[in-house]
């Protein structure tokens, strides 16, 4: 069990990045930042919480008496998993604070065709972010070049502590390039495409599209390495997100208006 669980669930990890401006020049360049961060936002929360699926299914009946109380239920079909945190805020070992459950739910192993895993929540806060949506993980077998590709979808919506709402929503192609063949997961390589979109706290919509395809390096504590997001805003001009050219740094490049800005990436 917790074999099938670790090879299915470390590796669907959405590897997100939290994107918070360096300098800000005035009012302006603060408003068209914010459907950028937003979409960060997003990714860095699923990402988080997928992390804790994997720990979860590694440390059954851990902690007795303590949380998150873990329960798998082996037998039903489909397999379930659920991550109580109690009711009140609990500080989890990456230092983020988590309150509610987490439903877990998988079909079968991650490297068999079709299988479909589906991760959702019950009045779930993490960092008093009230966490809401799906996501699921379909196997869609090997491609031309053998390597195994999966589909990645999200549908979420995050309200903030002081009470801003933003929606995100990811349909994306993720290819295990490296690491396959291990059972650890820090030494995995993935290549991503597709495309995001949302409404941000300011009730705009935007979407992205990934116009480079995203290299997602598990060694690096940053996850990603390169590739290019192109980022329409409601209303505004189109924006570029590059996070580089493979180095492991926490620097990415939003050019917008013909202006570069360098945004600092938070773990």
């Amino acid at each position: 069990m917790k074999q099938l669980m670790k090879m299915s669930l470390v590796v669907m990890v959405s590897i997100g990045l939290s994107l918070s401006a360096c300098k800000k020049q005035d009012s302006t360049e603060d408003s068209e930042l914010v459907s950028s961060e937003d979409q960060s936002q997003g990714e860095t929360n699923y990402d988080q919480v997928f992390k804790e699926v994997d720990g979860a299914s590694t440390d059954v009946g851990m902690k007795k008496g303590g949380y998150p109380v873990i329960t798998i239920d082996s037998n039903a079909t489909p397999r379930t998993m659920r991550i109580n945190y109690g009711a009140v805020n609990y500080l989890c070992k990456d230092g983020n604070y988590r309150r509610g459950i987490i439903l877990v739910n998988w079909t079968g192993k991650y490297k068999s065709d079709g299988t479909v895993i589906n991760i959702g929540f019950d009045n779930f806060y993490q960092n008093d972010n009230y966490i809401e949506g799906t996501k699921s993980i379909t196997n869609n077998g090997r491609n031309a070049q053998g390597k195994m590709s999966f589909t990645i979808v999200v549908n979420g919506k995050i309200t903030t502590a002081s009470a801003e709402t933003h929606s995100w929503n990811s349909n994306r192609t993720r290819t295990w390039l490296a690491g396959e063949e291990t059972k650890e997961w820090n030494d995995d390589i993935y290549e991503i495409t597709g495309t995001t979109s949302g409404k941000n706290r300011k009730g705009l919509s935007y979407n992205a599209t990934i116009i480079k395809p995203i290299r997602a390096d598990l060694s690096c504590q940053f996850r990603f390495v390169s590739g290019i997001i192109e980022l329409t805003p409601e209303g505004k001009s189109k924006r570029t997100i590059d996070f580089g050219t493979g180095a492991c740094d926490n620097q990415v490049t939003v050019t917008m208006n013909g202006k570069s800005h360098v945004i600092t990436k938070k773990r």
